[in-house]
């Protein structure tokens, strides 16, 4: 039988999923007006990593009040093939994403599939996904994973699992889709962490598939 602890920390799990969510939903709102286009920068922007670095905040201080001190929260330098690995990786997963996205299309018979970004160009959105990434890496690889195995004792494919969908639940407002395409992505950044023994290789592989979207946001912002 789980303790009174063991199921608050599991409810602090589960309550890490909704305020980014939240965030992203509360800035939709409004018609196609400038003003309403300008708030939807500032929440993808500001208002969605401000509100990971919160919530993965609070989080940690949850847990260590609880006197845990996950392993998997360890940051060290592993080797620089790792580094090449992760950020190889990471850039793959945006092709891996794509290919999964374009399953439903050539499915419905669509020939030709084009690659399509969905995402603001800019410095200001550029400094946001990075920061976004570090934080959610911090949350559910290095936080989540780490709880689930030293306090709640799931093995480490269970934990990689559950973590990759609480992380893919965090991206439900881009639709069910999407939820599939991050939970490929979270379920490889977890194998990352337990391959390599730190959270500095899904981290990388994290920071690395951010700036490969971003590029090709960029670039297709030119093109238009």
């Amino acid at each position: 039988m789980w303790s009174h602890t063991r199921s608050l920390e599991g409810l602090m799990l589960v309550a890490t999923v909704a305020p980014a969510e939240l965030v992203r939903i509360a800035g939709s709102f409004g018609s196609s007006t400038g003003r309403d286009r300008s708030r939807a920068r500032t929440t993808a922007t500001v208002g969605v990593p401000a509100a990971y670095l919160v919530v993965t905040g609070l989080a940690l201080a949850v847990v260590a009040s609880g006197h845990l001190a996950p392993d998997r929260l360890i940051v060290r330098f592993t080797g620089l093939a790792w580094l090449v690995i992760a950020i190889g990786t990471g850039v793959g997963l945006v092709a891996a994403e794509f290919a999964l996205g374009a399953v439903p299309k050539l499915l419905r018979g669509t020939r030709i599939v084009r690659l399509s970004v969905q995402a603001p160009a800019g410095p200001g959105y550029l400094t946001s996904i990075l920061i976004t990434a570090v934080a959610e890496e911090l949350l559910y690889r290095g936080l989540w994973i780490g709880t689930l195995e030293q306090r709640l004792h799931l093995p480490a494919w269970s934990a990689i699992c559950c973590a990759a969908v609480g992380y893919a639940l965090g991206h439900l407002y881009f639709g069910g889709l999407a939820v599939l395409q991050k939970t490929l992505s979270g379920v490889v950044f977890g194998l990352l962490l337990v391959a390599s023994g730190s959270l500095l290789a899904p981290v990388l592989a994290h920071l690395g598939q951010n700036l490969a979207v971003h590029a090709l946001a960029e670039r297709q912002g030119r093109r238009r």
